[in-house]
């Protein structure tokens, strides 16, 4: 069995939902999971064979504190496979697929990832600052859920590729 650490960074709590429903599914694959907030924790990329890190999106880009630990941690990120993902609501419309997965160039400037994925955020008015809340406004976007942990669940599903063999 192996070890993940699934981190991420949200405001909305899409990127938390996601990445809690992979690190569920690692764990009920038997293998040992570590999940952390990167807005209050600075996790150690110790002991684990896996990372999977997620961000929401702000301006087509990720959280700086996501971009910050990345980093921060790149040289040790270098030493295991690493799988990225991102959350927004472009993920929801099937023509952007290709300009959401775009939203983790940054990420993968940074570390060089062995999978990525986009998936579908929400939009929740409270949750975001004054400056998304007008742009949002003016874009006439209403609140919108479009998570769907099911695609998270499949994606913990091809990545478990990059862990040791349950069998060896």
């Amino acid at each position: 069995m192996g070890s993940v650490l699934v981190t991420y960074a949200t405001r909305t709590q899409a990127a938390r939902d996601v990445a809690a429903a992979l690190a569920d599914c690692f764990s009920r694959a038997g293998h040992r999971v570590r999940l952390s907030d990167l807005g209050t924790e600075d996790p150690a990329v110790t002991g684990v064979d896996l990372v999977v890190v997620g961000s929401g999106i702000r301006a087509t880009t990720w959280y700086p504190e996501a971009l910050a630990w990345l980093s921060a941690r790149a040289s040790s990120l270098a030493q295991c496979p690493v799988a990225v993902f991102n959350t927004c609501l472009n993920a929801a419309e099937p023509d952007k697929r290709d300009e959401a997965l775009g939203y983790n160039r940054a990420a993968t400037a940074t570390v060089t990832a062995v999978a990525e994925e986009s998936f579908p955020g929400r939009y929740v008015r409270e949750q975001v600052g004054w400056v998304s809340r007008l742009f949002l406004r003016v874009l006439r976007k209403p609140e919108q859920d479009h998570v769907d942990l099911s695609r998270a669940r499949a994606w913990a599903t091809t990545l478990a590729a990059f862990l040791p063999d349950q069998h060896a």
